[in-house]
């Protein structure tokens, strides 16, 4: 028993970390895009909410070079590129992100 709840035996509890940057106790709107969201938290909310590549002892080996990696590509991403959508796009959270019936995107570089 946990908070009221009956977990029953020989199941398995797991953490879903991208659902923990949803929650409305935390973020004033939390399904808006709002890349600054974490400028105002205390380091107290940011360590509990924030865990893109696990955390402690189990955090990915990878975890620099793929914040390295990812903000390189964003930035030539947003800066060189712009996207449409051009079928699909319902989007899915449940427990992870994800879009059910496939999105198709249409990229196309910038003109000066």
């Amino acid at each position: 028993m946990f908070a009221g709840f009956t977990i029953p035996e020989g199941w398995t509890i797991m953490v879903v970390t991208s659902a923990l940057q949803v929650n409305p106790n935390t973020f004033e709107d939390p399904l808006k895009f709002n890349p600054g969201r974490w400028k105002d938290l205390d380091s107290h909310s940011i360590s509990k909410n924030f865990m893109p590549f696990g955390g402690g002892t189990r955090q990915c080996a990878g975890a620099e070079y793929s914040r390295v990696f990812m903000a390189t590509f964003f930035h030539v991403l947003v800066t060189k590129y712009r996207w449409t959508t051009i079928k699909g796009a319902r989007i899915a959270r449940n427990p992870i992100l994800g879009f059910g019936d496939g999105i198709h995107i249409k990229f196309s570089e910038k003109k000066n």
